[in-house]
């Protein structure tokens, strides 16, 4: 189990893309009690009203596979901050995991970000 937490932790982040520079994305995924947690946040220009889809894939040991997606519309704060919707899933020892996070401003992409676990 200490090697799980510990692998956790490592997560590895691969095609990690800013479409624009005024939008930064940070996942906050992190490993709780055996569960797989994603809270997104997005940051960028104050008051800009954004779409976004967050989908999280799991591959089986066996090969089966399961996705789940959310998505939504949120408006930065006046400090240019906003929180998404957060997912949690169950972690196997022997799953892989990807999670990606698109943000758009109307049908442009401002923010795209990707990660895999373990």
């Amino acid at each position: 189990m200490k090697k799980l937490v510990a692998t956790a932790f490592a997560f590895l982040s691969f095609g990690a893309t800013a479409a624009d520079s005024l939008y930064q994305v940070d996942l906050g995924a992190s490993l709780r009690g055996g569960n797989l947690k994603v809270e997104p946040e997005v940051t960028g220009p104050a008051g800009k009203e954004l779409h976004y889809k967050m989908e999280v894939r799991r591959e089986g040991a066996a090969g089966n596979l399961s996705n789940s997606s959310q998505g939504g519309t949120v408006r930065l704060d006046r400090q240019g901050h906003a929180r998404l919707a957060s997912s949690s899933v169950n972690v196997s020892p022997n799953d892989r995991y990807e999670v990606t996070l698109r943000v758009m401003e109307g049908s442009r992409v401002v923010a795209e970000k990707s990660e895999q676990y373990p």
